[in-house]
């Protein structure tokens, strides 16, 4: 036995690694540590010194909610108000659902209504969407738990000792901070960046292998933290897309630096050193402890506007230098001129980026709940709202679909639990909104995770009961373990051991309060069972797909509608095209409904099937074919050639068109890969062709004598550029877009217990 004894502790410590590396800095650890000690405090109120099964049952499935389910990131003073507003919200439900428990025509069709309603207010703002899942649960215990309006005070008791205790420990007792870590590693960076583009500069080695340590550090910062549930409001999300895009600037900084210093034209200087004045300003910017310094919001607007005009003086100075020749001679074009070009805009993206970040973090409390936008072109909050809640009445919205599949799946559950009248009606219900819960997976996989996970749970838990006996000298000291692995297991092992442990969890907890030992466990479920059978056909009602994965759904989308953009786009400028482009609104709104699919995929609690960073990936990489796009939209603005083809730039032109042709049709192909799930992903084809586009450009531009002709030849210099960053960028998405297609494509029974 003691040759055992290392290789059990080998076994134990592989497993703890493997936790671990889901939670490296322990977020969920430190939630499940926090619910382990407050659900068992606020549940022997409510058993032992109350002695109110009603008021135990509330307290305890309270604390989980307030807990383990709400997810509010920010500072201090917004969660406080955040988890206020939760209380109020979680006690009305609370009345309503208890009003609404009879007569069973009324439950079932209140269920529908409140159920909706309820879901759909998630649609708008992170804030409100955050609690969401809370607040429902309030109002599935008060509808199907027996007692009715006759035991609603000792219903609100038991919420409001939830409240109590479990608000104070969510405020003070380890609060979120992943993503202030995050922030502090992406002002590091930008401190690099700047610090590669100064002109002097000693030692410019060791000064590129610091910048690619901090990158270094900000991508296993990034992949530790930013999928956690705190990660889900706008600012967070907007950090995730600066990763990315500072990660774009790396690559965009080390070949601007390719060239001497003094090969740089004065234009090319000045907006290189605005380039690095706008990092150093957004460092500053990042670096708040709870809200952004409104000195630093307003020194980067200041550096921004110094950039643009930096980079509207390399235009200038391009189309000086391309006016230069005369027939059958071309002006002395300077490389760096092309590289600045290409910088000032990459630092513009990013340093954009970092503005809105900060004007998000720096709304009210009213304009974050109500969903107003940070940018100024908002004429009021209940405007704001209600123009919200619109754009999300759309077939293909996440917020909808999610909504009415919720809605009608908690409905039936209600009516299966009047049907069968079940003995612990509740577990129907929890059974449907686990399975609801759960948007990025089908509801067909869910539901058999779902079934197992709770089979497995009910052995385990019988297994305690039966060999441990329902004494409260056994079953007490036992609760805070359970509850801690009940709580850790959905983000570190898999959507099944967490309805496992909530099995066995239930168990535990019922035989506290009213010893009847394993038959707890049969009962549940049976109960879970009819639950996940209604939430099964409201997606097969609604959806034949079941729930369907939005999030791929989102991203063909959104690639479709900006691969469309840039053909547009492309085609306007090169004169193949009469009208101007019109696809930035559809690509604009399809980038609103895949921001709303991502916020549902981080706000889905349980181990993810595909790593973040490949969904982010993607998720930045359908931004920047649409910025793309945009750009080249925006390069014949206030030019008065009439999009006429000149004779001369015929050539450069057609290479144009065929380059964004290939590449577009690219990315719609990619997009139809995520439609349907299961067509073959685009060739791995190499960037380009191996021709410069401005080796193509210059001797046609020697051979125009007409002045409009170099004016013409900027445009399509520069819009080859953009052309030609989305066409590297193909390369980077292949590896995460084969992830998120083997999720969708991988069988329910591949991984059922680790996702």
């Amino acid at each position: 036995m003691q040759r055992a004894l290392p290789a059990e502790r080998s076994e134990a410590v592989s497993a703890w690694a493997k936790v671990r590396a889901r939670d490296p800095h322990g977020v969920a650890l430190r939630r499940a540590v926090r619910a382990a000690v407050v659900v068992p405090i606020n549940f022997a109120i409510g058993a032992e010194v109350i002695q109110n099964a009603q008021v135990a049952t509330f307290a305890a499935f309270g604390s989980f909610a307030l807990l383990l389910f709400a997810a509010f990131s920010g500072s201090l003073a917004l969660r406080a108000g955040a988890y206020a507003g939760l209380a109020v919200a979680g006690a009305a439900l609370v009345a309503v659902g208890s009003v609404l428990s009879s007569p069973d025509w009324l439950a079932v069709a209140g269920t529908a209504v409140v159920g909706f309603a309820v879901l759909f207010a998630g649609a708008l703002s992170s804030l409100v969407g955050a609690g969401i899942q809370a607040a429902l649960l309030c109002y599935v215990l008060a509808v199907l738990v027996p007692g009715g309006t006759s035991a609603l005070p000792d219903r609100l008791a038991g919420w409001g000792i939830a409240v109590a205790v479990g608000v104070p420990v969510a405020l003070f007792v380890w609060p979120p901070r992943e993503q202030d870590r995050l922030r502090r590693e992406a002002a590091t960076l930008c401190r690099s960046l700047a610090a590669m583009l100064e002109f002097v500069r000693p030692e410019p080695a060791r000064r590129l292998v610091t910048m690619r340590e901090d990158a270094r550090r900000l991508r296993e910062t990034f992949a530790g933290s930013a999928g956690r549930t705190a990660g889900i409001s706008t600012a967070a999300r907007m950090v995730i897309q600066l990763v990315d895009e500072l990660e774009w600037l790396s690559v965009t900084v080390v070949n601007a630096c390719e060239d001497a210093p003094e090969q740089w034209p004065a234009a090319g200087r000045r907006l290189r050193e605005a380039a690095a004045t706008v990092l150093r300003s957004c460092a500053d910017t990042l670096a708040y402890v709870s809200e952004p310094d409104p000195r630093s919001c307003a020194g980067l607007a200041e550096c921004l506007a110094q950039l643009a005009a930096a980079r509207r003086a390399v235009a200038a100075e391009t189309l000086r230098e391309l006016q230069d020749g005369g027939p059958g001679e071309r002006g002395e074009f300077d490389r760096p001129l092309y590289a600045a070009h290409e910088l000032g805009f990459v630092v513009a993206q990013a340093g954009g980026t970092v503005s809105l970040i900060a004007a998000a973090e720096s709304r009210p409390w009213w304009a974050k709940l109500a969903g107003r936008r940070v940018t100024a072109d908002e004429q009021g909050t209940i405007a704001v709202a209600r123009r919200t809640l619109a754009s999300s009445v759309d077939r293909h919205s996440v917020w909808l679909q999610n909504s009415v599949r919720g809605a009608v799946g908690l409905a039936l559950a209600v009516l299966l639990a009047r049907i069968a009248d079940a003995q612990n009606a509740f577990w129907i219900g929890l059974g449907a909104l686990s399975v609801l819960r759960s948007n990025a997976l089908s509801t067909g996989a869910t539901v058999a995770r779902a079934l197992a996970g709770t089979a497995v749970g009910f052995v385990v838990g019988g297994a305690i009961v039966a060999g441990l006996g329902t004494s409260h000298a056994v079953l007490w000291p036992l609760l805070p373990v359970i509850i801690l692995v009940a709580a850790i297991a959905p983000a570190t092992i898999s959507f099944a051991a967490g309805q496992a442990g909530f099995t066995v969890l239930t168990i535990v907890l019922f035989n506290i309060i009213a010893p009847t030992g394993w038959r707890v466990g049969v009962v549940r479920i049976e109960d879970v069972a009819l639950g996940c059978l209604a939430s099964l056909g409201a997606g097969a009602l609604f959806w034949p797909r079941g729930a369907g994965p939005a999030l791929g759904a989102a991203l063909a989308e959104a690639y479709g509608s900006a691969a469309g953009h840039l053909r547009e786009a492309v085609h306007h400028l090169t004169g193949q095209r009469a009208a101007p482009p019109d696809g930035g609104a559809a690509a604009g709104d399809a980038a609103r409904r895949l921001d709303d699919a991502l916020r549902q995929y981080l706000a889905e609690r349980g181990a993810k099937n595909v790593p973040l960073g490949d969904v982010a990936a993607l998720v930045n990489g359908a931004a920047r074919v649409r910025l793309a796009g945009s750009a080249i939209g925006r390069l014949h603005e206030g030019v008065s050639d009439g999009h006429a083809r000149h004779d001369d730039l015929r050539g450069p032109a057609e290479l144009l068109e065929q380059r964004a042709e290939r590449v577009s049709t690219w990315y719609s192909e990619l997009g139809q890969a995520f439609a349907d799930g299961h067509g073959a992903l685009p060739a791995a084809e190499a960037a380009g062709d191996g021709t410069s586009f401005l080796a193509v450009i210059l001797p046609e531009v020697g051979r125009c004598g007409d002045p409009d002709g170099a004016t013409h030849a900027e445009q399509l210099l520069w819009a080859g550029q953009y052309v030609g960053d989305v066409d590297q960028l193909r390369g980077y998405l292949l590896e995460p877009a084969a992830e998120v297609r083997a999720a969708r494509a991988r069988p329910w029974w591949q991984g059922w217990w680790r996702v």
